[in-house]
């Protein structure tokens, strides 16, 4: 799809979803109570296989290791000389995006791999005809690369599920709601929200016994992500149309769509959005356009009637309230 061409509908919250205030709000306690019994089930199987600490050490090393910390922080001094949007460097908006970085070392980080590892155990209890045998004859690296765009799948699958159920839009809403988008945007979301990501483990649980990703892989995979979401003009020229770059992911955030987003729901992978006909390739003059929810249904650190503790507060409770500004997006 290119610049010129109608942007498709906007993606809206099912019809199937409770209509009563309650339904959100009951959706959002049920993810939770799922994450706590899988982290549960997680920490029983580490504590026996004695690997707690080598697993949690592994995800930090994978979600804010020196690796990626030190390309967050490339790209940040790319952001001020190459900026979409002109934005002080010690920005408020900053400011809180940092706060979820640091929630993510603190609190994602040691919970998540118990998470994943529950689904693990389910899976292979209760599933075990989706894990495969040994492929023979099948290198190393082509196991590496499909069950990495097998992730890329999964993760595009379950954003486009996050912005069409309302349940999921509230916990997924804290993320767009950044009016001043930026590589630290890639951090800025609820915990809970990683609990509607667990799917993608999928592809590496059903290829497991014909080898293991790299963990270099998977780092390069996660930098990718969080480039997509800096603050640049940078459209990656022909490999635009292959990878996600800042200037594609951008219109995704863009604060004229209603909120809701309706194009560019790829993480790495173009492909995904070219096949649904959600890929809209903006032209020069898009690629500073604004970002964030209209409306403010999310507290936001732009409200200086708010101080920054008070609203990353605001942003972690919001989805469970009975009734929510985000339940309805108004269209474009």
């Amino acid at each position: 799809m290119s610049a010129n061409q109608a942007v498709p509908a906007e993606v809206v919250p099912g019809s199937d979803e409770v209509g009563s205030a309650w339904g959100p709000a009951l959706g959002v306690a049920a993810i939770a109570a799922l994450a706590v019994w899988l982290a549960v089930v997680g920490l029983r199987t580490l504590l026996l296989q004695h690997e707690v600490g080598a697993v949690i050490a592994r995800m930090a090393v994978e979600t804010v290791g020196p690796v990626i910390l030190g390309f967050v922080a490339i790209v940040i001094l790319c952001e001020q000389i190459w900026p979409a949007v002109r934005t002080p460097l010690f920005h408020r908006a900053h400011l809180v995006d940092a706060m979820y970085v640091a929630m993510a070392a603190i609190l994602v980080v040691p919970v998540l791999p118990l998470v994943e590892m529950g689904l693990n155990v389910e899976l292979r209890a209760h599933a075990p005809f989706l894990i495969l045998g040994r492929l023979p004859a099948v290198p190393e690296v082509v196991i590496t690369v499909a069950v990495l765009i097998g992730i890329d799948f999964m993760n595009w699958g379950a954003h486009v599920a996050n912005h069409r159920f309302v349940s999921l839009w509230r916990l997924h809403a804290l993320h767009h709601s950044q009016e001043d988008l930026s590589v630290l945007t890639t951090f800025r979301t609820h915990p809970l929200l990683h609990a509607t990501y667990l799917f993608s483990l999928l592809p590496a649980a059903v290829l497991s016994a014909s080898g293991t990703v790299p963990e270099i892989a998977l780092i390069i995979y996660a930098c990718l992500v969080a480039l997509a979401h800096a603050n640049l003009r940078w459209t990656f020229g022909p490999l635009g149309y292959v990878f996600v770059s800042p200037a594609y992911h951008r219109q995704h955030h863009r604060s004229h769509s209603g909120g809701r987003g309706n194009v560019n729901f790829g993480f790495a992978l173009v492909i995904w959005d070219q096949l649904t006909r959600r890929a809209y390739f903006p032209d020069r003059d898009a690629l500073s356009i604004g970002t964030g929810l209209a409306g403010r249904p999310v507290p936001v650190e732009q409200d200086d009637s708010r101080g920054v503790v008070r609203t990353v507060l605001g942003q972690l409770g919001q989805p469970f309230h009975l009734s929510s500004a985000t339940d309805s997006a108004p269209e474009e």
